[in-house]
């Protein structure tokens, strides 16, 4: 199926020396937490550094499940998400391959996803692992977010709206939002503002994120 995001992942790729160390790793009882020392882990380092940064890209910095800004956050906030866990033996063989990558807020995958697979049609069919349409929820590389899940965010000092919308039919929306309690993550913190009425002196970017908070109590 065509790639839904950019950078590609056929366009991904490591130097001779960090396959060769990532072959080495997948030999290993625990390919991602192999550690030999010395040049060896240099090399997986940069491999696992190189596939966060080609994921961040891809989903401009958000979580691939939530889409929370994971921008300047710092790397230990940031997650590399295995969609089909590791931890389970017998996806541990895709432990470095590109397509069961992504990247998380540690909430979604350390509180809701952790190693289930109870969103996988068809868990042992190898055949269909890289299809989307194997997976309940939105998967953060075959699924193209925006088709089945919408997050606005609006802030303005103090006050602040998050919002998801799920797309009109959208069965892997309705999914994802129920699966990693998207609700909880909603906020309309201008209800609780106080002291403003038609008659306050506000900035046009005030105006606007009243309006639209307005919107969203209707």
């Amino acid at each position: 199926m065509p790639d839904r995001y950019l950078p590609s992942l056929a366009s991904f790729g490591l130097t001779a020396e960090e396959q060769a160390a990532v072959t080495l790793a997948l030999a290993s009882p625990d390919p991602w937490k192999w550690n030999p020392g010395a040049a060896q882990a240099e090399l997986i380092v940069s491999a696992k550094n190189k596939i966060r940064d080609h994921h961040l890209l891809r989903h401009g910095e958000k979580c691939c499940y939530c889409r929370t800004n994971l921008h300047g956050t710092g790397h230990f906030t940031i997650d590399r998400e295995h969609i089909l866990p590791k931890s389970i033996a017998a996806y541990r063989g895709l432990s470095y391959e590109i397509w069961n990558l992504g990247i998380a807020c540690k909430r979604c995958n350390m509180e809701y996803k952790k190693d289930k697979i109870d969103f996988v049609v068809s868990p042992q069919d190898t055949t269909l692992f890289g299809d989307g349409a194997n997976y309940l929820f939105v998967h953060p590389n075959f699924d193209l977010y925006r088709e089945h899940l919408s997050r606005s965010s609006l802030e303005e000092e103090e006050s602040v709206l998050v919002k998801y919308t799920v797309v009109e039919e959208s069965l892997k929306g309705a999914y994802t939002y129920e699966y990693f309690n998207l609700r909880g993550l909603e906020i309309n913190s201008f209800d609780l503002a106080q002291g403003l009425d038609a008659n306050d002196s506000l900035s046009e970017g005030a105006l606007e994120v009243r309006s639209l908070a307005d919107e969203y109590r209707q």
